[in-house]
């Protein structure tokens, strides 16, 4: 299964992939909102881990444009984040995100989200 992976810190981009590509998954990776748009559009992946603060469109404003495109409706996306208040948390899945890990997080915890996205 293909995951997209958004992350504008190259070093924990790479960790994701890094512990992703151990489970069997395969990575698409951007490093801005954009670039994670236009990669969501044309690959179509089932899940995508987009971080929370990206340049050019953040995490919470992909998760809407997601949502609004019925070409990637129905991605499961998972918002990484280092906000841990239960208003970010609100903020988050109101935006359509259906799932939200906090950083630094578990592997364990990230492989079961991953798994039932």
């Amino acid at each position: 299964m293909q995951i997209l992976i958004a992350d504008a810190d190259r070093v924990s981009s790479a960790m994701l992939a890094g512990i992703l590509r151990k489970w069997d998954f395969d990575m698409l990776s951007a490093a801005d909102g954009d670039a994670a748009w236009d990669l969501l559009c044309e690959h179509r992946p089932p899940v995508a881990i987009v971080d929370w603060m990206m340049p050019t469109v953040d995490g919470p404003e992909l998760c809407r444009r997601l949502r609004a495109d019925d070409r990637t409706a129905g991605t499961y996306v998972i918002l990484l984040t280092s906000k841990d208040t239960t208003d970010d948390l609100i903020a988050g899945l109101d935006a359509g995100a259906d799932d939200y890990v906090t950083k630094p997080f578990d592997r364990g915890e990230l492989r079961a989200r991953v798994q039932v996205g």
